[in-house]
């Protein structure tokens, strides 16, 4: 069964918007960006696509995705990828004051991305980084995280732990950390800290970032990336099929007839 996911239809600066007043709305939330290599993990695992679900905003982040959304009739006007929306939600909140925390990249790499971030917008607020070490998402030592985003009262926690891992740890701590807003954005940590190509801007606006990623993110990247290809164009073949307009109300008519 293809996954039941509603996306937000909101362009960037809606979106960026639509987080702010989440951040500030004194309960707890986290957002998804979906992109091919959610979307199948989704279709796979239903613990996946259930934390997807319970997000309470979901971005279509990848071209196919987009297409996905749109076949299933969703009016989603444009794709919203997290590395667009990092940049721009933290030069967006420096004026309501918002505290970020950074948790996820490797080594070095969340110190990096602050130091991007901060050198592009001066005046962010950035309430502290951590990088956990690399372990399975049911060995991470939660209680230090929890403590150290606790200590630190950030209004955004933005969390680079790689897709579906970050979701499925966002589901999970929702109730438990104390933070307003949780945003899973993966490839984001690397692709602002410079520790990962991202693709040039006239690649993206053809929406074929997938494929640079494909071609440069090593060989580990391209059989991922080639396996969600696969999943995705039986994906809308499927919701071509089963959504094609005017094939319910055709349905409707024969049964009504017969």
């Amino acid at each position: 069964m293809l996954p039941d996911i509603t996306f937000a239809t909101c362009g960037l600066r809606e979106t960026v918007q639509r987080l702010e007043e989440l951040a500030a709305s004194g309960k707890r939330h986290y957002a998804c960006f979906c992109e091919a290599n959610l979307f199948t993990s989704a279709w796979r695992s239903p613990a996946v696509s259930a934390a997807i679900q319970d997000a309470s905003l979901v971005l279509a982040d990848g071209v196919s995705v987009l297409l996905f959304a749109r076949l299933r009739g969703m009016r989603v006007p444009k794709r919203v990828p997290g590395p667009m929306v990092m940049p721009a939600l933290c030069a967006h909140g420096v004026k309501a004051g918002l505290r970020h925390f950074f948790l996820g990249g490797g080594p070095g790499v969340a110190e990096r991305l602050v130091a991007h971030l901060q050198a592009e917008i001066p005046d962010l607020h950035v309430a502290g980084l951590y990088s956990p070490p690399y372990r399975a998402l049911a060995d991470m030592d939660n209680d230090d995280i929890l403590r150290r985003v606790a200590e630190a009262k950030p209004d955004v926690l933005w969390v680079g732990l790689g897709a579906p891992k970050q979701e499925l740890w966002m589901a999970a701590q929702r109730g438990r950390a104390e933070v307003p807003l949780m945003l899973g954005v993966g490839a984001a940590f690397d692709f602002h800290a410079g520790t990962k190509l991202w693709a040039p801007l006239w690649i993206r606006k053809l929406g074929m970032e997938w494929a640079f990623r494909m071609l440069t993110g090593g060989s580990q990247t391209l059989k991922r990336n080639l396996r969600c290809v696969s999943l995705m164009v039986l994906a809308l073949a499927l919701a071509t099929l089963r959504w094609r307009p005017g094939r319910a109300s055709a349905a409707s008519t024969s049964a009504a007839r017969s």
